[in-house]
């Protein structure tokens, strides 16, 4: 059985664009510093969610995800992902808002296979480039550009003043401005699918 560490992040000031510091990556046992919003009450956070020398390993025991407690608004986020047996569906959660429930109200960064870098705006939220009035997804600019099972994949998100970009593997894929919301909680999703994640850093833009 792994051992069990969780993250605790640490927030400092900075500047605009490149300058100041990162936050800390998945590696210390501040449990505190997470929420987990499990489908199946029966299981345990750690059945889904576990934390082992800088890598966060998702099971397929059921949905849901892991959040911060934290609250980020302007910031750039860099992790890294891969699919550790098989491809599946997964997500980055941006500016999550209460109340929490496995399918929140968020904007969702796909991490889908062959998906990865389209935008969902969950349960009400919006963005100016929502043309699919069903899922309100925005999708990517360019054919998928993911990496093999068991590769590696780079993920890199600005969000700053009420718009999101993401670029995948150093490819700008998609950018959403007129958001609903600019601020929240940032998560990780699990839909059952074994995977993990790794190097992760947030990094305050100031206005």
């Amino acid at each position: 059985m792994y051992r069990i560490t969780f993250l605790y992040l640490f927030f400092f000031g900075t500047h605009i664009a490149i300058s100041g510091q990162n936050q800390s990556f998945f590696r210390s046992h501040q449990s505190d510093a997470w929420e987990c919003i499990l489908s199946n009450k029966m299981k345990k956070n750690t059945d889904l969610f576990q934390f082992e020398k800088g890598i966060l390993r998702v099971s397929n025991a059921t949905a849901g995800y892991i959040r911060t407690k934290k609250i980020y608004e302007n910031y750039r986020l860099k992790v890294s992902w891969r699919w550790t047996k098989s491809v599946g569906n997964s997500g980055v959660l941006l500016h999550i808002q209460q109340p929490d429930s496995v399918w929140p109200i968020c904007y969702q960064v796909q991490l889908r296979a062959t998906a990865a870098g389209d935008i969902i705006c969950m349960n009400g939220l919006w963005a100016n480039e929502c043309r699919d009035s069903v899922k309100f997804t925005i999708p990517k600019k360019h054919d998928s550009n993911e990496k093999p099972v068991g590769k590696w994949n780079d993920m890199q998100v600005v969000s700053y003043n009420g718009t999101i970009k993401v670029s995948i593997n150093g490819l700008l894929q998609n950018e959403i401005s007129g958001l609903t919301v600019s601020k929240g909680t940032i998560g990780f999703q699990a839909e059952g699918k074994a995977m993990e994640f790794k190097n992760l850093s947030i990094k305050r833009l100031r206005k």
